[in-house]
C-alpha cells in the first residue's frame, strides 16, 4: 500500500508544502534546508465574531416574487429578490492563517542529498539533507494526545546554529520571555466595512514555543538563537478564545493558561514517547483501510515526477492508491482527532488573511462533498464536528426561517462561517439556496446508515424534522395541484428565457429547479423512515408521504434527451457549467438508478452533454463527475475522469486545485474511488443491497482494498484479479440479512455459509460480529 509522498527538490511554494494536522491544529511544512518555514493554522481562528444579521424580506414581498415568477416576469422577480433577500451584512467572515514558525539555519552553504517526505501512515513529515559535511534530518508532527505541534532537527558530523521565531503579519506580537521560550499573543481587529458590517475587536489567540536542545541558548526581543547544537526540539501550542459550543468568542476562556499547561506537559515528556504515542493514535484512524494497486517503474519516482508522467499517460496504478490514501489522511487531519469545527473549503490549511471565498463553509455542494468519503471510507468518527455544526446551524437557522420566510423549522443558504450565520450572503443570485439545509441532512442520514446507531438517530431526528417542516412551509401549490419550490435556482447556473417584450434574457431565478425535488425526496423518505425506526411521529411521516406524491416528476428535455435542470425546458446559458445539480438524484442521492431505465439513460446523456461542453472544469466538479460515472456503472469513464482530476486539477503536494486550492475535490475523488469498488445505495431504506466491483476500470485488473464500509455497517475486504472478484469477506456489526448484487465481476459468487440466490442477489443471514467469506 502506497503511503508516502516524497520529493528530491525544494520549491519555495505553499502548494509544494506538506500538510499535517490533528483536526484542531494544522501545519504546512515547506522543507527549506536554509530556513525552515512552517505555516500554522488553528481551526477556530476566524475574523469577526457572532452578530445578529438583519433581513428585509416580508411575507408580502415573498408572495409578490412568487407571483412574478409564475407570470414569467423573471427579471422583475430577481430584482425584487435582490432588494429583499440579501442579509445585512451581506458577507460572512473569513478563516485566517495563524502564523509561521521559522528555523533559520546560519549556515547558508549549498546543500545536497535533499529529500522531503510525508508518511501518511504515521502523519510525520521528514526532511533529509547534507550541508558542510553534516547530515541533517528533521521531522515534525501534530500530536492528538498532547494537542500540539512538535518539530525536531538533528545533525551528524558537525554542530549547527540557527534562529527560531514565530511571526504573524498582523494583529499579533511575539516576545521571548526566557532563553528557551517564545510567546505570541494577538487579537484580530477589523474595520467597519459595508460588506462585512461593523468593525471592532474579534478573537484573541496565542502561541507558546519552548525549546529543548544540547546547544547554547540566547535571545533578543522575539528570536531565540541556538548555537553549536546537535539536536533541537521545538514544542509548540496554539489556542484561541473561541467556544465551539456557542459558535462564538468567549472572553472567559483563559487560553494563556491552556497554552502554559500544554507546553509544560510536553516539555516534561520524553520526545520518543510523544512520537510513539502520536503514531499509535494516528494508526487507529488511518490503518483500518488498506488500498493496494500494482506498482510500476514509475512508482519509484518522486511524487511530482509521477504526476508529470501521468500527464504523458504512463502506467502507474499505485499513484491512484496513494491519492486515495492521501484523501483519507486529509479528512482525518482536518476533521478527525481533536477537531471541533468541520473541514472548511481548505480543510484547515490556509495561507492567507483573506483566502479565496473566505475559506468558509460553502453549503451548495462543497461542505457536503467534504464528508462524502466518511462513511464508505471507514471514517465515520471524522463526522463528529459536522454533526455538531448541524446542531448549531439548526438553532441559528430557525430564526432565519421565521424572519426570512415566515416558516417553521430551520434554514441555511449557500454559505456560513464559524459564527453560524444562515441568511442569504454574497449575492441573491448565487447566495439564495434554501435547499442547502435539506441537502446537509443527507450527510447526517448517511452517518446513520453507515453506523446503524439508534442513539445517534434519536439525536439527529429533531434536525431532520425541522428541515422537513421548513420545506413543507416553503412549498406552494401551482395550478396543476403540484407542490413547487418558489423562488428556486439550480446552484449558480443560468438559463435563457423570453421576456414579455419578446427579448432573450438570462436568469438564475425560476420556480422548481429539479435539484430541489430530488433533495426533498431524499430528505422526506429518510425522515419518514426514521419515524418508523424510532416508532414516533406516525402522523408526521404521513404528511411527508402526502407531499412527495404532489411533487413534480423528473422530466426529460425534448431538446437533448437529458434530464431537465428546471421545471420548464429552459436552455442553459452555459452547457458545460461546473454544477451538475439536476443529477443530485444520481449522486449523492439514490433516486436515479437502474429501476427506472428511461431516467437512468437520460442521466447518462446529461453528464455526457456537460462534459462535451467543457464541464467538470474545476477539481470538485471533476470529482463529482467520477461519482456520477460510478453510479452509471461505467468504470472506464470514471477512471478517465479520475486521471483528469490528477492530471489537470492536482498540485504537486496532491492538493486539489479548483483553482486555487480547494479541498473538496480531494474528498470527492476518494468517494468516487470507493464507489468504483463498492456500492450500497440500491434496494430500499429497509433492505440495502451491496455490490462489489460495480465500476471497476479495465486499468485496475488486479488489486485489493480492505476495511471499506457499506450501508448497514458492513465492513468489506475485497480482492480481485484479471478483472473479476477473487475473494472477499464481509463483517456485520448487527444481526442482518446480507444482500449482494451479482454482476459480470461477481456472477459466480458463493459464501462460506448457507445462502440463496434471489433474482440477481446473493442473500445470507449474518449475525452481529460474524465474518462471512465470499469466493468467486
Amino acid at each position: 500500500m502506497s503511503t508516502k509522498l516524497w520529493y528530491d527538490e525544494f520549491v519555495n511554494d505553499w502548494m509544494w508544502a506538506l500538510p499535517l494536522g490533528n483536526g484542531r491544529v494544522g501545519a504546512m511544512q515547506y522543507g527549506n534546508p536554509d530556513c525552515e518555514q512552517i505555516e500554522i493554522n488553528e481551526e477556530s481562528l476566524w475574523s469577526g465574531r457572532q452578530i445578529e444579521e438583519s433581513y428585509h424580506a416580508s411575507p408580502e414581498a415573498l408572495a409578490e416574487i412568487r407571483k412574478l415568477l409564475h407570470q414569467e416576469k423573471l427579471k422583475e422577480a430577481a430584482q425584487l429578490a435582490r432588494e429583499t433577500f440579501l442579509s445585512d451584512p451581506p458577507v460572512v467572515r473569513s478563516y485566517e492563517a495563524f502564523g509561521e514558525i521559522f528555523v533559520d539555519f546560519l549556515d547558508k552553504s549549498p546543500y545536497t542529498n535533499y529529500r522531503k517526505e510525508l508518511e501518511l501512515s504515521e502523519a510525520i513529515c521528514r526532511i533529509f539533507w547534507t550541508k558542510s559535511k553534516a547530515n541533517y534530518k528533521s521531522e515534525c508532527f501534530i500530536s492528538e494526545d498532547f494537542d500540539s505541534f512538535v518539530y525536531k532537527v538533528e545533525a551528524e558530523g558537525k554542530p549547527f546554529s540557527c534562529n527560531v521565531s514565530i511571526k504573524r503579519k498582523r494583529d499579533a506580537y511575539s516576545a521571548c520571555i526566557e532563553d528557551d521560550t517564545i510567546i505570541m499573543n494577538g487579537r484580530i481587529t477589523y474595520a467597519t466595512h459595508h460588506y462585512y458590517g461593523e468593525g471592532g475587536e474579534g478573537m484573541s489567540f496565542g502561541a507558546r514555543l519552548k525549546i529543548k536542545t544540547d546547544g547554547e541558548l540566547s535571545h533578543d526581543h522575539s528570536t531565540i538563537t541556538v548555537a553549536d547544537a546537535t539536536y533541537l526540539i521545538i514544542y509548540s501550542a496554539f489556542e484561541t478564545n473561541y467556544e465551539a459550543d456557542k459558535f462564538d468568542i468567549d472572553e472567559a476562556i483563559d487560553f494563556k493558561a491552556k497554552l502554559n499547561e500544554t507546553i509544560e506537559k510536553l516539555y516534561n515528556a520524553d520526545y520518543e514517547e510523544i512520537k510513539e504515542k502520536h503514531i499509535s493514535s494516528h494508526k487507529e484512524w488511518f490503518s483500518n483501510v488498506e488500498f493496494t494497486l500494482p506498482e510500476s517503474e514509475i512508482s519509484a519516482l518522486p511524487t511530482n515526477q509521477r504526476l508529470k508522467e501521468l500527464k504523458w499517460d504512463e502506467y502507474d496504478p499505485d499513484l491512484f492508491s496513494l491519492y486515495y490514501n492521501f484523501g483519507r489522511y486529509l479528512l482525518i487531519e482536518s476533521s478527525g482527532k481533536n477537531a471541533r469545527l468541520p473541514a472548511n473549503l481548505q480543510g484547515i490549511w490556509c495561507h492567507d488573511f483573506n483566502p479565496p471565498w473566505g475559506s468558509d463553509f460553502h453549503t451548495n455542494i462543497n461542505l457536503q462533498m467534504n464528508y462524502w468519503p466518511a462513511g464508505s471510507g471507514n471514517l465515520s468518527k471524522a463526522t463528529a464536528p459536522f454533526i455538531h455544526f448541524m446542531k448549531m446551524i439548526s438553532i441559528f437557522g430557525s430564526e432565519t426561517a421565521k424572519e426570512l420566510f415566515g416558516a417553521r423549522g430551520w434554514v441555511i443558504n449557500h454559505t456560513t462561517d464559524a459564527f453560524g450565520r444562515t441568511g442569504v450572503h454574497d449575492s441573491v443570485d448565487c447566495g439564495f439556496f434554501p435547499m442547502a439545509g435539506p441537502w446537509l441532512c443527507l450527510n447526517l442520514w448517511e452517518h446513520y446508515e453507515y453506523t446503524n446507531s439508534r442513539e445517534y438517530l434519536e439525536e439527529i431526528y429533531p434536525i431532520l424534522k425541522g428541515s422537513c417542516e421548513f420545506v413543507q412551509d416553503y412549498l406552494t401549490e401551482n395550478e396543476k395541484g403540484q407542490l413547487i419550490t418558489s423562488p428556486s435556482n439550480s446552484p449558480e447556473n443560468e438559463f435563457y428565457f423570453i421576456d414579455s417584450d419578446g427579448e432573450k434574457q438570462e436568469s438564475m431565478f425560476t420556480e422548481g429547479a429539479t435539484i430541489d425535488y430530488q433533495i426533498i425526496y431524499a430528505l422526506f423518505t429518510r425522515t419518514a423512515h426514521a419515524c418508523k425506526l424510532l416508532g414516533i411521529d406516525e402522523d408526521f411521516a404521513k404528511t411527508l408521504s402526502d407531499v412527495l406524491n404532489k411533487l413534480p416528476p423528473m422530466e426529460i428535455s425534448e431538446r437533448y434527451g437529458t434530464i431537465r435542470e428546471w421545471i420548464k425546458d429552459y436552455e442553459e446559458t452555459e452547457p458545460g457549467h461546473r454544477h451538475i445539480s439536476h443529477l443530485f438524484g444520481l449522486f449523492p442521492g439514490d433516486q436515479i438508478n437502474e429501476s427506472d431505465p428511461e431516467i437512468y439513460e437520460a442521466a447518462k446523456r446529461t453528464i455526457a452533454r456537460r462534459i462535451e461542453n467543457g464541464g467538470g472544469s474545476t477539481g470538485w466538479s471533476r470529482a463529482w463527475t467520477i461519482c456520477f460515472y460510478t453510479r452509471l456503472k461505467d468504470g472506464n469513464n470514471a477512471y478517465n475522469h479520475l486521471r483528469y482530476l490528477l492530471k489537470k486539477c492536482t498540485a504537486n503536494n496532491l492538493f486539489d486545485i479548483h483553482p486555487p486550492f480547494q479541498i473538496d475535490g480531494n474528498f470527492g475523488g476518494v468517494a468516487g474511488i470507493t464507489e468504483m469498488l463498492l456500492q450500497s445505495h440500491e434496494g430500499s431504506l429497509e433492505e440495502r443491497i451491496s455490490e462489489l466491483l460495480p465500476a471497476l476500470p479495465d486499468e485496475w485488473a488486479t488489486g485489493s482494498i480492505k476495511g471499506i464500509k457499506a450501508r448497514g455497517n458492513l465492513t468489506f475486504d475485497i480482492e480481485w484479479c484479471d478483472g473479476v472478484l477473487k475473494n472477499a469477506s464481509v463483517t456485520a456489526s448487527d444481526n442482518t440479512k446480507l444482500r449482494i448484487k451479482l454482476n459480470d465481476k461477481t456472477k459466480n459468487l458463493k459464501a462460506d455459509k448457507a445462502f440463496t440466490i434471489e433474482g440477481n442477489c446473493l442473500v445470507a443471514e449474518a449475525s452481529a460480529g460474524e465474518k462471512i467469506t465470499l469466493t468467486n
